[in-house]
């Protein structure tokens, strides 16, 4: 399994670029949003890699950015998206935003990507939301010492203002981690309210 790739940039277009590693040139597909991230041709590169393999077929997909990936992967897992509806969305929005939209279910910015209609976005919103939320709030509570504090303070208070662990979990996952390190608890538990 491939999982990176280095080399020089032979060829390239805004769908997928070649790169020369060992005397090879690897094809690799690409999101738009990746096309304008990358050097021109000539230039050295390091790629995350996607290796699609079935029965008669071998596609690498590449990414210079660590929430494309992920997201293109949860994407993947929805019955229903092939790899080109997949960077196609990653060719519209940028993996965070991509993110938002899931947990946020705007099902009528998903529908603006080709090959997605109302039952496709709906069944992605219902899919991916949880996964997407859970995994910000882990990536919240794997904060320094500090911002814990902070995070157990704002659900405490949550707690006792009545809300629910599903509107606890909702509020804590519009949070970044720049805010919970330079505001003070209660304009974090203020911001926190607004996304319930």
């Amino acid at each position: 399994m491939i999982a990176k790739l280095f080399g020089k940039i032979v060829k390239k277009s805004p769908s997928s670029i070649i790169v020369r590693t060992g005397g090879i040139g690897f094809e690799v597909l690409i999101s738009g949003r990746t096309y304008e991230g990358i050097p021109e041709v000539g230039s050295d590169i390091e790629l995350d890699i996607y290796t699609h393999i079935r029965e008669d077929e071998l596609k690498l997909v590449g990414f210079i950015n660590d929430d494309d990936k992920d997201i293109f992967l949860k994407l993947l897992g929805v019955s229903g998206i092939s790899i080109k509806i997949a960077l196609s969305a990653l060719s519209i929005y940028s993996g965070q935003e991509l993110g938002r939209i899931i947990t946020d279910r705007e099902v009528d910015l998903l529908r603006r990507i080709p090959g997605i209609g109302l039952k496709l976005a709906e069944r992605i919103i219902l899919e991916l939301k949880n996964k997407i939320r859970e995994e910000k709030i882990s990536d919240i509570a794997g904060m320094n010492l500090k911002g814990n504090e902070k995070i157990h303070e704002v659900k405490e208070a949550l707690k006792s203002l009545g809300y629910s662990s599903a509107e606890i979990a909702k509020a804590l996952s519009g949070l970044n981690i720049e805010t919970i390190d330079s505001e003070k608890t209660e304009d974090i538990l203020r911001i926190a309210l607004k996304e319930i």
